[in-house]
């Protein structure tokens, strides 16, 4: 599960164009219309949202079902009470809570800015101290992210009840404490999950310390952060992390351990590692608990570091998998389950740009009875799809909308191909549906309050089994179990009875798959505290175990499927957790031991993080045992309530303040940004004051976007002064004296704007743009004289210089842009992005602007291809004007080493170019009002990531490349030719440079290129320069 735990970094300038800029950015960072490129957040439904008010809560939903918002408040309302022992604190009003039905409705959430991804399961932001988070699939899972979230309200409320807090001290907040408090406060300290993390650590001898974890997030913060406040807890007692967590807001992690535990960082540290180790050794009883059964077929050789939910073919031919082979997104492959070989890439979403997301974190995908098509799970405009490929042609693909069912997971075809089973979540309840492939109508199959996942079909297709939170007859009927159980559902029977196997039934029993001869269930389960693979004998009822690893049989979350079997020949393929990668193994019925095993037998001792021996009595422990549906509160205490947009404060920044005065006047300089929006983020009002200088220099602007439709649309008001400054000198004589005036002279263009905007985001990559405004130009020239009599100081004035008339500028624009890329180091790495947009003005000026500009890069590890073809042009009556500068090839994002200060350098060794007027020539060959450029870059990440560059580091990422760069202005009427002419009023040619680039990322702020650049035509070769450029790579 992530989180994003807000962080508020405040930018500082004295510019008021800055800081315009910088929060228009922030303003617009989750719509994308005020981006050239950048991937956009569909908002594919609208919301009818309501209000459920509990004595603590406040909860904005739009179910029609009321059961579930009932149940949603009711364990909001434990969790408190639960956090409140912890963090002792009480809330004086009801905090917000946004549920939505599902995730792929929650990925379009406007509350929160930014994308969200398949792994994010909920979310906190910190100036409204709002929640917002789906239903997810299963009740444990929505549960879990419930008291995850509920924990960072605490941590946020911390913040702002003391007076010696504030959000600036976030930054003393290490991640693995803040995510690790919530992690421990929602789980407890026996998980099955984590401890096979901290087994796998103990195991390869990478342990770290407190410092390599706040250092290095390859120490997942999540895992490593529970392991640690566990060890607080455990030894501790549970009630000093609160005061630990306010005590490191206040100091560093370092010093609140020496105030609230008495011993410093390192100590604890090392005690923390020597407990661990302790602990998890004694499970390593035999080398051989560390060897997977059967052949590694899938590995960080021919694959990635995760390959995760692998999926047979029935004849055991193939094998469907996903895999970070390409490093940069998840994508489903096909191999050959003999030899590994991978014969081809499936389903991509940077080859599919239509699709938003896969679904792999918790679902697999499933095989026709033929094996000639694969189905698995996508996000694609707002809802999950089945997408059906044809493993021989992987264009040729279907997506399948299910009629009634947003949200679905874990697909499985029926072996006579006419129907797929799935887990749907419809109004925040999940049940099993069964969809006919040929009518394309869905059944429902279960119709209950429980969980069902994972469902496969028997080989004669008269049984379903899967997993339940459904417990066996001999628990109470209204007790709360979060849990899995295995079930069978009978297929023939009109009522669709279900049997609940009592086998292990306080444990995770998930993943089962019928054996070819339907004599029994091969499924996971971490009853001994570790995931090992099991069988279930259907016609004696014995348990056999089959596996006895010290890690596991795993994917990225306990609930992912990590195994599937043969549907013909028996094989069993699953994806073994193992220093830190996910490897795909397959094995014979013949490569296991079955060794008989209790069905009652459970010992969570492995699961247990350490140390085992409690040093004090548990909190957090004892809320964890079984519960009832009772409400917490009484009935009458919730109740419905109006909604009300409630628009509220979400960000607020400043640029300083300063006052400066002299006899010409006093000056000013600070500025003041906010944001503010309704409680669901529908609409959106952001303003910001700044001036810098005199009261001319005042500027602002006001803005709002709405944001509640597929269509996002806006306004915006500003006046935004452009002060520049430049030198003059005057002379003069009178009477014989010499009087010579130094002036200082600030002219002020001062644009005063009304525009309307709005976007359509057709997927998360793709979008149509439209814009007007009205602009009205308007100057001022102040001249600060200073004058000097016979070159003695003598008098200071001021005085108005005389500006040309003001004007106006009237534009509308249409845009259509495309942007799948993926960022490496410095620069884009992978995909495509694109721009096709027209601009008209009118008004003072009468023109067409048009903008063609298209890239694509292509990724091959280590390497980085990237091409680009881009035109830039004005057309019409005053395409050639003296308003705007001409287009220019020297700008530092198109070609480098023609920069003016660059060829000025080499102006007198460049052939051809003998005197000034031949220089003024090739400067205007530079420049026109239409412009084609070319790029070619082959890059390389230097120094970064592990996986991804040649030297590994944790904070230094750059890439080294080398470039060509191609271009040619030219002005209507022109005439273009390829070779070197001094004629550049009538001919434009060509021009060149080529030659080796490195981009240095400086903490995601800032990217440097230094680079060395040696232009030339087709004819002859220029002296290359050195140069630098702040941007990222295009």
């Amino acid at each position: 599960m992530k989180n994003i735990f807000s962080y508020f970094n405040l930018v500082r300038s004295g510019g008021v164009l800055f800081l315009l800029v910088t929060i228009g950015l922030l303003l617009f960072s989750n719509a994308s219309h005020a981006q050239y490129f950048g991937r956009n957040k569909p908002s594919y439904r609208s919301f009818d949202w309501q209000v459920y008010q509990s004595p603590n809560f406040t909860i904005y939903h739009y179910f029609e079902n009321d059961s579930v918002v009932k149940a949603v408040a009711n364990s909001y309302e434990r969790w408190y009470k639960r956090h409140q022992k912890l963090f002792k604190d009480t809330f004086e009003r009801p905090s917000p809570i946004l549920i939505y039905q599902n995730h792929p409705e929650f990925q379009q959430t406007t509350a929160i800015g930014g994308m969200i991804g398949v792994g994010t399961q909920g979310v906190t932001e910190a100036l409204r101290n709002r929640v917002v988070m789906p239903i997810l699939e299963t009740n444990a899972q929505t549960d879990h992210v419930i008291g995850h979230e509920l924990v960072h309200v605490f941590h946020f409320r911390a913040l702002f009840i003391d007076d010696s807090l504030s959000l600036n001290s976030l930054r003393n907040l290490p991640l693995w404490l803040v995510e690790g408090m919530a992690e421990y406060f929602s789980i407890g300290s026996v998980d099955a999950h984590t401890a096979m993390i901290m087994r796998d650590a103990v195991a390869q001898d990478d342990f770290p310390s407190l410092r390599e974890m706040t250092r290095n997030y390859s120490y997942n913060p999540y895992r490593y952060g529970h392991a640690f406040i566990t060890f607080m807890g455990r030894t501790w007692g549970d009630d000093v992390i609160a005061p630990f967590y306010r005590e490191t807001a206040k100091f560093g992690y370092e010093r609140a351990m020496e105030r609230v535990i008495g011993l410093n960082a390192s100590t604890v540290s090392n005690l923390w590692k020597s407990a661990t180790f302790s602990h998890f050794q004694e499970f390593l009883r035999d080398s051989a608990m560390l060897e997977a059964k059967g052949e590694k077929l899938i590995d960080d050789n021919n694959a990635g570091h995760i390959n995760i939910s692998p999926s047979l073919s029935p004849d055991g031919k193939h094998i469907a998998f996903f895999s970070e082979k390409d490093l940069f997104s998840l994508d489903l492959y096909l191999a050959d389950a003999e030899t590994g070989r991978i014969k081809r890439k499936l389903s991509s979403t940077i080859r599919n740009s239509d699709i938003d997301a896969f679904n792999f974190f918790e679902s697999v995908g499933t095989w026709s009875p033929d094996g000639s098509k694969f189905i698995h799970v996508a996000v694609k405009r707002g809802q999950n799809k089945l997408v059906v490929v044809d493993v021989n042609r992987p264009r040729r693909t279907r997506h399948i909308a299910v009629d009634g069912v947003p949200s679905l997971n874990n697909p499985s075809w029926s072996p006579d191909g006419r129907y797929v089973i799935f887990s749907g979540l419809v109004e925040g309840v999940g049940n099993l549906y069964k969809l006919d492939m040929e009518t394309k109508k869905v059944e429902q199959l279960t119709n209950d309050r429980y969980s069902y996942i994972h469902p496969t079909w028997s080989p004669d297709g008269k049984y379903l089994a899967f997993a339940t939170d459904l417990l066996p007859e001999r628990f109470p009927a209204d007790t709360v179990s979060y849990t899995f159980n295995l079930g069978i559902m009978d297929m023939q029977s009109p009522e669709r009875t279900v049997r609940i196997l009592d086998v292990f039934s306080t444990a995770n029993n998930l993943n089962p798959q019928f054996d070819p001869e339907q004599q029994g269930l091969y499924f996971l389960s971490n009853r001994d505290g570790f995931r090992n693979l099991y069988y279930y004998n259907l016609e004696d009822d014995k348990i056999f175990q089959l596996t006895d690893f010290y890690t596991g049989i795993s994917g990225i979350t306990h609930l992912s499927p990590a195994m599937s079997v043969s549907r013909k020949t028996g094989e069993i393929a699953y994806s073994h957790f193992n220093a830190g990668k996910y490897f795909i193994y397959t094995a014979n019925r013949e490569d296991f031991e079955f060794t008989e095993v209790d069905p009652d037998h459970l010992n969570m001792e492995a699961a247990t993080l350490p140390p085992f021996k409690r040093a004090s009595a548990p909190l957090v422990d004892n809320f964890f045992g079984r519960e009832t549906r009772e409400s917490v509160f009484p009935v009458d205490s919730f109740q419905v309530k109006p909604f009300k947009p409630e628009f509220g404060l979400t960000f607020i920044g400043s640029s300083g303040v300063g006052v400066a005065t002299s006899r010409f006047g006093t000056g000013m300089q600070g500025g003041v940004a906010m944001m503010f929006s309704d409680m669901v983020g529908n609409n959106q009002l952001f303003s910001v004051l700044a001036v810098n200088g005199e009261i001319y220099d005042f500027g602002g602007q006001v803005g709002y976007i709405n944001q509640k439709n597929r269509i996002n649309w806006g306004a915006s008001a500003s006046h935004i002064p452009y002060p520049f400054a430049f030198l003059n000198v005057e002379q003069e004589i009178e009477e014989g004296n010499t009087i010579t005036d130094f002036q200082y002279i600030i002219q002020r263009t001062f644009e005063t704007q009304f525009g309307v905007f709005a976007f359509y985001p057709i997927s998360t990559t793709r979008r149509i743009e439209v814009s007007a405004s009205n602009a009205w130009y308007y100057f001022r020239q102040d001249i600060f004289h200073t004058y000097y009599l016979n070159g003695i100081p003598w008098r200071q004035d001021r005085s108005r210089g005389d500006t040309r008339d003001g004007f106006n500028l009237q534009r509308v624009s249409l845009g259509y842009v495309g942007d799948n890329s993926y960022f490496g180091m410095a620069s884009p790495m992978a995909g495509h992005r694109y721009r096709f947009s027209m601009e008209r003005m009118f008004g003072e000026i009468n023109m067409y602007s048009g903008i063609a500009d298209y890239r694509r890069y292509f990724f091959r590890q280590p390497f980085s291809v990237a091409f680009r073809a881009s035109h830039f042009g004005r057309y019409g009556r005053d395409a050639d004007n003296r308003l705007f500068y001409p287009l220019y090839l020297g700008y530092p994002t198109y070609m480098r080493g023609f920069d003016f200060n660059s060829l000025s350098q080499i102006r007198d060794r460049i052939p051809g170019v003998e005197s000034q007027e031949d220089f003024s020539s090739f400067l205007n060959n530079l420049q026109g009002t239409r412009m084609l450029l070319g790029g070619l870059e082959l890059k390389v990440p230097f120094t970064g990531p592990e996986r991804l560059a040649l030297i590994p580091s944790g904070f230094f990422f750059t890439e080294l490349g080398w470039f060509l760069d191609a271009g040619i202005a030219w002005r209507q009427g022109q005439s273009l030719d390829f070779n070197f002419t001094t004629d550049t009023d009538n001919v434009r040619y060509p021009v060149f440079s080529t030659g080796p680039s490195l981009r240095i990322n400086l903490f995601g702020a800032l990217v440097l290129e230094p680079y060395y650049a040696i232009p030339f035509t087709l004819d002859r070769r220029l002296k290359g320069v050195w140069g630098l450029n702040f941007w990222p790579g295009w």
